[in-house]
C-alpha cells in the first residue's frame, strides 16, 4: 500500500511532453538548494560528533539533556515558526479507497521523519562522537546508545504527527489562526519587554538545566539512556522514554483519527448573517477604493486582488505571521539594552522586521500571484486587456498589504519603544518601496516561469513552487544588494546625504529593472499561457508538500 501512494505521488509529479522547456533547468536549482542546505546540516552534524567526542562525563551529564531538548524544541517548533509543516497526506483523496487507517497513520509517521532529517542527522554525528568517546561508555555501550536515540525519534516523529495534525485543524478555524499567533507573541515578547524595561535579568540558567536534567523529560530520560552516570540504572531511564512515546503514540494517532473526520471547508465557511453589517458596508467602501484613483481594467483587477486575498485563510495567516513571527524571530537579535541609555531597540529593527514581512508576503503574493486564480487565470489571457495591466494591478494590491504591514509593524515598534521613532519609520517605508521594485520584478518572472496552483484552504501550504525555490535562494540577497550598499556606504562615510544618494540610485536601477522585467513577463506570458494554465490547473498527488 505505500509502494502505491509513492508510485500515485510521483505519477503526479511527472511532467508531461513539452509541458515545460525549463524544466531541467529548475530541478537543477531544486538539488542545487537541497545540496547547500542539507550540505550546511551536515557541518552541524560534524560539530555535533566533535563535541560529543571532546566532552568529558560531567559535560555530558549536563549538557546532553539540553542537547535532547534543543533537538526536540527544533523538531517541534520550526515548522509552526516557517508557516511550513512539511509534506504531509491529503485525506480526501485517500479515504475513498478501502486502506487501513493504521497503515495512513504509518506513512504519516514516514512523511515527518522527511520533515525531520536535519534531526536526525544532528543525532547520528552526535552518536558517532559518543561512540568513540570513552567517558561515554565506548563501543560497549552501542546497543544502549542505539536504543535511546532510535525511541527518542520514534517519540519525535509521533509528537511530530500530533502536533501537526492539531495545528491543521487550529489554523482553519477562523479567528483561531489569528488568536494563536497573537497569544505565541504576547508569551514570547512580554517576559523579554518588561526585563528590558525593568532591568531584571535571571541570575543564572542553573534552574532551567536542573530542570531539563529531571528524569520525568523524555529529552533527559534519552540523555540519561544513552549515557548514564555511576549508580543510575539505565533501564529506568529506557522505561521512562518507552513511556513517553506511548503517550505521544496516543496523542499522534487520535490526533491523526480527528483529521480523518475533520471537513476543512466547512470550518473555513464564512456563516450566513441577516442583513448587511456596518463593518461590511465600509470593507465594500475600502474595496472600491481603486476606483477613485484608477481606471478600469486596472482598478477592477485592484479591487478583485484585495478581495479575494482578504478571504484567503492561507494569506491571512501569512500575513498575520509578518507582525508577529517577524517580531518573536528579530527580538532577541537586534533589540538589547544600552548602559545609562533607556530602553530602546536597534535603529534598523523595524527595516529587518519589514524585510521580513516583506518576504513572508511574497509566496502568497508576487513570487506566484497567478497561484490563487488557478485554473480560473483562464480569463487574463481570454479578455481583451493586456496581460501587463494584470500583473501591474496583481503588484499593486501586493503594495497595499505590504505597506500595511509595515505600518502595523511601526505601531507595535512605537508603542513597545523598539523603534527610533517618526525618522525610522519615514526610512523604513522608503526603503520597504525600493526593495519591493526589486522583489515584485523578480516576481513578475517568476509567476510566469514557475507558476503553481495554491488551495486557498491549505494554511500551510509554500506559495513558490518547489523548483523556484533554488532560484529565489540565490537571486534573492542579490535584489536586497542596492539597498545593503546604501546603508553600507552610510556605515563608512557617516553621512546621510551619501545615504541619500544610495537611496536613490537604488531606486533608479529598481525602476528599470521593474520595468524591463514586466516586458518580459508579459511577452513570456503570452508564449507560454498554454503551458502556465495546464500548470495552474494540475491537481496535487495523495501526499502535499507545504
Amino acid at each position: 500500500m505505500i509502494a502505491a501512494i509513492l508510485r500515485a505521488q510521483l505519477l503526479s509529479m511527472r511532467w508531461s511532453a513539452g509541458v515545460r522547456s525549463g524544466a531541467n533547468r529548475g530541478a537543477i536549482f531544486s538539488v542545487l538548494t537541497g545540496v547547500i542546505w542539507y550540505g550546511l546540516w551536515a557541518g552541524a552534524a560534524a560539530a555535533a560528533c566533535a563535541l560529543a567526542l571532546a566532552a568529558s562525563a560531567s559535560q555530558l551529564h549536563t549538557y546532553l539533556p539540553l542537547a535532547f531538548l534543543g533537538i526536540c524544541g527544533y523538531w517541534q517548533i520550526i515548522p509552526v515558526l516557517s508557516a511550513s509543516m512539511g509534506a504531509g497526506l491529503d485525506m480526501r483523496k485517500l479515504l475513498l479507497y478501502p486502506v487501513a487507517h493504521g497503515k495512513l497513520f504509518l506513512v504519516e509517521i514516514l512523511l515527518r521523519l522527511i520533515t525531520g532529517a536535519e534531526m536526525v542527522m544532528v543525532l547520528a554525528g552526535g552518536a558517532m562522537g559518543l561512540l568513540f568517546n570513552r567517558a561515554a561508555g565506548g563501543w560497549s555501550g552501542a546497543p544502549r546508545l542505539a536504543a535511546a536515540v532510535l525511541i527518542f525519534v520514534l517519540f519525535n516523529l509521533l509528537l511530530a504527527s500530533g502536533m501537526r495534525s492539531l495545528l491543521e485543524r487550529l489554523l482553519t478555524r477562523r479567528k483561531v489562526r489569528e488568536a494563536l499567533s497573537f497569544f505565541l507573541l504576547m508569551l514570547y515578547v512580554v517576559p523579554r519587554v518588561i526585563m528590558m524595561q525593568s532591568g531584571a535579568r535571571p541570575k543564572s540558567l542553573s534552574g532551567m538545566s536542573t530542570a531539563a536534567q529531571a528524569l520525568g523529560f523524555p529529552w533527559s530520560a534519552a540523555a540519561r539512556a544513552a549515557v548514564p552516570a555511576a549508580g543510575q540504572f539505565e533501564w529506568l531511564a529506557l522505561l521512562s522514554l518507552g513511556g513517553w512515546t506511548l503517550i505521544a503514540l496516543w496523542f499522534g494517532r487520535t490526533q491523526f483519527e480527528r483529521n480523518l473526520r475533520y471537513d476543512v471547508v466547512a470550518a473555513q465557511a464564512t456563516p450566513l448573517r441577516a442583513g448587511v453589517s456596518r463593518w461590511q458596508v465600509w470593507k465594500d467602501r475600502l474595496y472600491r477604493v481603486p476606483s477613485l484613483i484608477w481606471r478600469d481594467p486596472l482598478a477592477a483587477i485592484i479591487e478583485k486582488e484585495l478581495r479575494s486575498l482578504a478571504r484567503t485563510p492561507r494569506f491571512r495567516m501569512v500575513f498575520i505571521m509578518g507582525f508577529t513571527f517577524g517580531l518573536m524571530v528579530w527580538f532577541p537579535a537586534l533589540v538589547g539594552r544600552r548602559a545609562g541609555h533607556s530602553a530602546m531597540g536597534s535603529p534598523y529593527f523595524l527595516i529587518v522586521v519589514c524585510v521580513y514581512a516583506l518576504t513572508l508576503l511574497g509566496q502568497v503574493t508576487y513570487w506566484n500571484c497567478f497561484g490563487f486564480d488557478r485554473s480560473a487565470a483562464v480569463i487574463y489571457f481570454a479578455a481583451p486587456q493586456p496581460l501587463r495591466k494584470t500583473l501591474v494591478g496583481k503588484n499593486i494590491a501586493s503594495l497595499f498589504f505590504i505597506y500595511l504591514e509595515v505600518l502595523i509593524l511601526s505601531g507595535v515598534t512605537m508603542a513597545l519603544r523598539l523603534s527610533g521613532g517618526w525618522r525610522t519609520v519615514g526610512e523604513t517605508l522608503l526603503v520597504v518601496g525600493v526593495c519591493s521594485l526589486y522583489l515584485l520584478a523578480l516576481g513578475n518572472i517568476s509567476s510566469v516561469h514557475y507558476p503553481r496552483g495554491l488551495r486557498p484552504e491549505r494554511v500551510s501550504q509554500g506559495g513558490a513552487s518547489g523548483r523556484f525555490q533554488g532560484l529565489i535562494f540565490m537571486l534573492y540577497p542579490l535584489a536586497l544588494l542596492p539597498v545593503f550598499l546604501a546603508y553600507l556606504a552610510r556605515y563608512a562615510f557617516q553621512s546621510e546625504a551619501v545615504f541619500a544618494m544610495g537611496i536613490a540610485v537604488a531606486a533608479i536601477l529598481g525602476g528599470v529593472l521593474y520595468g524591463t522585467a514586466m516586458e518580459s513577463a508579459a511577452s513570456t506570458a503570452g508564449r507560454r499561457r498554454e503551458e502556465i494554465l495546464q500548470e495552474l490547473s494540475k491537481g496535487e498527488g495523495p501526499m502535499v508538500v507545504e
